[in-house]
This record gives structure tokens, sequence and C-alpha cells, in this order.
């Protein structure tokens, strides 16, 4: 119903079809660029794209689909691309991936997998001299964490990781991770750089296995899946976007709110006086801030066993699956899912730049087949 309502909002543009162009129409309100995965029923078999006679960095992906690296496209409006048979134009800086190292490197951003657990042990922005994940304990960006009951302790990760090039660049590059997971049939995550863009784009797919209980009340029919994101920012300040505004653990909760865990609306932001990591969750909006605290369960009618105060802290984990609570609907989750998360490396922290990476992730550019006059 969502693309019939897409494909009827998109046909009220007026004039005729003009073969081998494409339109990319810009929802925001912000000239905005970044990348474009064109379908292959709009791309065909061209490969060299321009924009008003000047050549578009792309590159055909494995599935089919063309990516582009669009400029300029002007606010609640279009801008058209036209596309023909040829060789795709390169990037300025090509992305540099390596499976054995398991590396990605386009110059602005770089990180390195732990070849044991599948996350991300070291993350880093060009022109600063810091590692912003926290590797503590073997701990890293991205880490798959399970346990069944109340003990955050039990949690495991994911063991067998297996690492390979997924995109091989040049203008986007990513490897793809396959794991044995707790609680799960597979798990596969592909981490992603783009040429020139100072943002990770991290994808987690699972098939969920379901936990089979005698009692769902009782703590071994209790669990929870988790990411963990520990970054090292030293006196970070951890931010959380909420419906108009911005909150800080503790310091803009009264007293009794809770603080075993939080829920955003797009993103938070661990960030101290000189740099700092913007986290975006597409997802999972239910977030841990410090550890993994969202360990009650069923009804709890005594409030001393809440968390009084989070206290100084760096890291965010989303709470992807949980059954914790005593409801009405069922209590387990089984089958595929997807979670998503962008991670941006910066100097100085910007709420606004924080909140249009989050906007513009939840709501991309749209591409549709060109019709009529060339936008305005």
């Amino acid at each position: 119903r969502s693309r019939d309502l897409l494909s009827r909002a998109l046909a009220r543009f007026g004039g005729g079809a003009v073969p081998g162009a494409v339109d990319l129409l810009n929802t925001a309100a912000w000239t905005r660029g970044g990348l474009v995965v064109l379908p292959k029923h709009l791309t065909e078999d061209r490969n060299l794209v321009e924009a008003d006679g000047a050549p578009v960095p792309s590159q055909r992906l494995k599935s089919g689909e063309l990516v582009i690296l669009a400029e300029d496209v002007p606010a609640l409006a279009a801008r058209r691309y036209t596309l023909r048979k040829g060789d795709p134009a390169p990037a300025a800086r090509p992305v540099a991936v390596d499976a054995g190292a398991a590396t990605l490197d386009n110059g602005v951003v770089s990180l390195r997998l732990d070849p044991q657990t599948g996350g991300i042990a070291e993350l880093h922005l060009a022109g600063l001299d810091a590692n912003l994940a926290d590797n503590a304990d073997g701990r890293t960006l991205n880490e798959y964490l399970y346990f069944i009951g109340d003990d955050p302790a039990d949690a495991k990760g994911a063991e067998k990781v297996r690492i390979r090039v997924g995109e091989p660049g040049p203008l986007v590059a990513s490897l793809v991770i396959e794991s044995a997971a707790p609680g799960c049939r597979s798990l596969v995550t592909e981490i992603r750089l783009a040429a020139g863009e100072d943002t990770v784009e991290i994808v987690n797919t699972l098939d969920k296995e379901r936990l089979v209980a005698r009692s769902y009340h009782d703590k071994r029919g209790k669990e929870s899946l988790n990411f963990g994101f520990p970054f090292a920012v030293p006196g970070g300040q951890v931010r959380l976007d909420v419906p108009f505004g911005v909150v800080r653990p503790d310091a803009d909760q009264i007293p009794s709110a809770c603080k075993n865990w939080f829920t955003v609306g797009r993103w938070a932001d661990v960030s101290n006086d000189a740099y700092g990591v913007t986290w975006v969750t597409l997802d999972a909006p239910l977030v841990q801030v410090g550890g993994l605290t969202a360990n009650l369960l069923n009804s709890q009618t005594n409030p001393d066993v809440w968390r009084k105060e989070v206290g100084p802290a760096q890291q965010l984990y989303a709470w992807a699956i949980n059954n914790h609570w005593g409801t009405n609907y069922r209590a387990f989750q089984e089958g595929p899912h997807v979670f998503r998360f962008l991670l941006r490396p910066h100097k100085a922290y910007d709420p606004a730049a924080a909140a249009r990476l989050a906007h513009t992730a939840g709501q991309p550019l749209l591409p549709m087949a060109a019709r009529g006059e060339t936008p305005a």
C-alpha cells in the first residue's frame, strides 16, 4: 500500500516520460545530496550518469541497482539526472576495502573490525588523533549481545565470525560479517562507507529463533537482544533526541523518571568539548545508557528496584528485541529483522547537523522516472 501511494503521488507530476532520465525528489527543507540507490528498472544497462552535462560518480551494486553520489538537490524540489551507456564516472578518492585486515578507509573516516566479534574495534576521523571505539575488555561498536533472564553478565556475543568484501568500491565499499548469534538462526552485518562521506552505515539482518518456554513470566522465558556501542569520548556528554528537544540523562529528568532505558526519536550523541560521535538508530528506538540496564522483568511494584541515576557514561546500547514485560501480546519474536545504524564522528557537537543526518537517513532522496520539463 505504501508503494502504491508513492507511485500515485509521483504520477501527479505532469508531462510525458523522458527516456534515459531520472528525477531525484528532495522532501526535506534544505538542499542536500548523498548516496542514492536507483532501482534496476530505472537504469537498465546505463552506468554513466550526468547532471547538467557533468559526470556524476556511480557504481553498479551486486544487487543490480545503481548507486550515485548526488549533490545540491534543492529543498522541496527535484534535480534531473541523465543516464547513458558507458563506464561509470569514478569517485574523486575511492574507498579502500581489505577483508584480510578487516578495514575500510575513504580518507575521511576509517575503521577496523575485530575478527573475533565482527564489531568495530577502531573508528577514526581524519585530523583527529583518537580511536572513538572503546575496546576495553574486548568490547566493540555494533557488538551483538544476547541473554536470557535478568543478569546482563550472562550476555553472549556472536561466534564463528567470517568477514568478506561486500561491495568492492570505488564509490561504495563494504565488509560483510556472517556469524553465529545466540538466539538467532543467522546474523549478517554489512558495514558500508562511501567516497568522501563522513558517515558509517551499519545494516544488521538477523533471523530470530523463537524462545520456547513453559512460562513467559519466569525469568527463563525472558530474553534480551542488544547491539552495543561503547564510545571512547573522555568526559563525553550523552544527548538523546526526543520530540521538540534534546535530553541529557539525569540533568534534564525529574528524579522519578525512568533511567533503566530511554526512548529516542532518531539519534543520540556522545561529545566532549573537542569531538564526539552522532549515533542514528532507524529501527530500534529503545536505548540503554552506560550499560545493559534494562533487566527488570514483568511488572514492578517496588520503586526501590529502579535505577536512580545514570552518572557519567559514553556507552549506548540499542535494546532491539525483548519480552520483559507482562502484556496481552505474543511473548516471543521470530523471523527476519533488520536493524540499521549510522555513525558519524565529528569535531564540535552540532544538534542541527545531527538532526539533519537522522532525518535524511529516514527520508532519503526519492528517485522517479523523469517526466515533463526539467525541474525548476
